[in-house]
């Protein structure tokens, strides 16, 4: 018994994660596993801060994810970046309009990136003000990201290059207090392929309906169907009522051979007077 617990717990190794090239490749942390296969995946977060080693960036977290393994060092990349809820709580106060929006934006790679983003103006405004800034940002940072690549959004969200150049180009609508990105996120490619998957199960359904409406038009044809047969069955019953009826009606013909009886006694006495 004390060798087997022993052996399970040799089993048991400690791997070092590291940051991907835009950090440096700096160590980030240490996690054990049984299986260096059963790290790939894993999902981590660090404030920005300790990154960096600037304080100002204190309010910022990364999400970086395993992507694999290269000599007990696991590889990662930057899937998120993320504001702290208790900083945007600080900025926003009363009398302001605090903006939220949340669209999809394509990068020069390729890349889908989910951008949630906070504008939030000196006074309050109008409603058609609002609007122009919150279109006009919407344009402006999808134009900006499909001109660079994913490495080049998270520098530049890092830096905070990218929020100052929106907040420049929104300043000519209406003056600003804040314009922050909220949050970025790395969109999975596993949505894309579940859609893809479902379009495919639709198809083969499609086919096999295809497939079954032609089995069915080339069985051969029977004999007439039994709803043919009844109706020219129905067809035949007037004449058949016709005939029901004569025989069902025999005083008829007694009255017509009466008429015609009394109408040869009525000629012959006719004829016996012109003969006198």
């Amino acid at each position: 018994m004390a060798k087997e617990r022993s052996a399970s717990k040799i089993k048991k190794k400690w791997y070092q994660i590291l940051a991907p090239k835009e950090f440096n490749e700096n160590l980030i942390g240490e996690t054990p596993s049984l299986d260096p296969r059963l790290l790939i995946g894993k999902v981590i977060r660090v404030n920005l801060m300790n990154l960096t080693r600037d304080i100002k960036k204190q309010n910022t977290n990364i999400r970086f994810k395993i992507i694999g393994l290269i000599e007990n060092k696991a590889q990662t990349e930057v899937i998120g970046y993320q504001i702290i809820p208790a900083f945007i709580k600080r900025i926003i106060r009363r009398g302001r309009n605090n903006l939220h929006d949340s669209f999809v934006c394509e990068t020069s790679d390729g890349k889908r990136v989910r951008v949630k983003t906070l504008v939030i103006t000196i006074h309050k405004t109008k409603g058609a003000v609002t609007n122009s800034l919150n279109n006009s940002m919407k344009v402006n940072l999808k134009d900006y990201v499909k001109k660079i690549s994913y490495k080049e959004l998270i520098r530049e969200l890092i830096s905070y290059k990218l929020q100052i150049n929106l907040k420049n180009s929104l300043k000519s609508i209406y003056p600003l207090r804040n314009c922050e990105i909220k949050e970025m996120i790395l969109e999975a490619e596993k949505k894309v392929v579940g859609k893809r998957e479902e379009k495919a199960e639709v198809k083969e359904e499609s086919d096999k309906t295809e497939v079954e409406n032609k089995k069915e038009e080339e069985k051969p044809k029977g004999d007439k169907p039994e709803g043919k047969a009844e109706a020219k069955k129905e067809e035949d019953k007037p004449e058949e009522k016709k005939i029901k009826a004569k025989e069902e009606n025999p005083k008829e013909k007694e009255s017509n051979q009466d008429d015609s009886n009394k109408k040869e006694v009525e000629e012959k006495k006719a004829s016996e007077k012109t003969k006198k």
